[in-house]
């Protein structure tokens, strides 16, 4: 008797460059009853690397985090239309996106940059043509209880190139990864490389993106799926 084939084992094997499993797969959008359900797989970094302190005084990892902040109904912010030149996403940028949604995000809602990166995917612009949050935009979005932030970049903060210019150019540390020293401050969690967030509609949609339970970790991958109700 010939044994059976186990599983393909580049399934799940991520790209080099884009850090994702294979485009081809048969159920990034599903259908059931009247749910569609859209997949975003992607990792979520818990604010431990950020050296964020809660109200428990110490950064919490990834196994730590609250289970409610994962499965919230979420709003897709394009922000494609940023300023190309620092490529980064103030306040107004953040509040004109939302005022295209027709709707604020609740305490505890899941909000999700459409940036156009990822188009990019597999390629060497995927790390350099995306758009990042500044802080302020960053503490914008948590004053409105917001604590789970994804894009569909690289990064929540500019491309690295970016920031380094507007350094060098004006010696203001706060264009360094701004975004992320916000999470010294404030415990959130950022949820990067996002896929297919332009086929989502701006808001009346929900995300499931509990991230697994790696003890003591400052990320855990998981599959995010946009979960949409049908007419």
């Amino acid at each position: 008797m010939r044994p059976r084939p186990g599983p393909d084992p580049t399934r799940h094997r991520p790209d080099p460059t884009s850090h994702r499993p294979p485009a081809d797969r048969s159920s990034d959008t599903s259908r059931g009853g009247a749910l569609r359900i859209v997949d975003l797989s992607t990792p979520v970094d818990a604010p431990v690397p950020c050296g964020a302190s809660g109200a428990r005084g110490t950064s919490r990892v990834i196994d730590r985090m609250p289970m409610e902040w994962f499965l919230r109904p979420a709003h897709v912010l394009d922000i494609t239309g940023a300023d190309p030149d620092t490529r980064t996403a103030g306040v107004e940028d953040i509040e004109k996106a939302l005022a295209r949604t027709g709707c604020r995000p609740r305490p505890l809602d899941v909000v999700l940059l459409h940036t156009g990166a990822a188009c990019w995917a597999g390629t060497p612009r995927y790390f350099t043509d995306f758009t990042g949050l500044d802080g302020p935009a960053t503490d914008y979005l948590l004053d409105l209880g917001v604590r789970v932030i994804g894009t569909d970049a690289f990064s929540l903060d500019a491309p690295f190139h970016d920031m380094i210019r507007r350094y060098h150019a004006t010696g203001d540390r706060s264009a360094l990864w701004p975004a992320h020293f916000v999470g010294r401050r404030r415990e959130y969690c950022q949820i990067e490389r996002l896929a297919r967030l332009d086929t989502l509609p701006p808001t009346g949609f929900r995300v499931a993106c509990f991230p697994v339970k790696i003890a003591g970790a400052g990320a855990g991958w998981t599959r995010a799926v946009a979960l949409l109700d049908e007419v």
